[in-house]
């Protein structure tokens, strides 16, 4: 390892460069996975109930909190 490898002490420290992609993930599963649940239930002829809304709530709020801290760094 050759001293040059190390950032300067003068810079911040740099934060991780995939913060919030997990978040991010989860959030498009659960939402993606909350419509294709109520479409399928919609053309079957099923009914719904407000628990449904439970995943679909959970991934936005993982989505919206996901990409606030990617782009926190910026």
């Amino acid at each position: 390892m050759n001293w040059t490898d190390d950032p300067p002490p003068w810079l911040p420290p740099l934060p991780p460069p995939n913060r919030g992609r997990l978040l991010v993930n989860t959030g498009l599963i659960l939402v993606i996975g909350s419509f294709i649940f109520i479409f399928y239930m919609s053309f079957v002829g099923g009914t719904h109930t407000l628990y449904t809304l439970i995943p679909l709530a959970v991934g936005l709020i993982c989505l919206i909190v996901g990409m606030v801290r990617r782009n926190e760094g910026r």
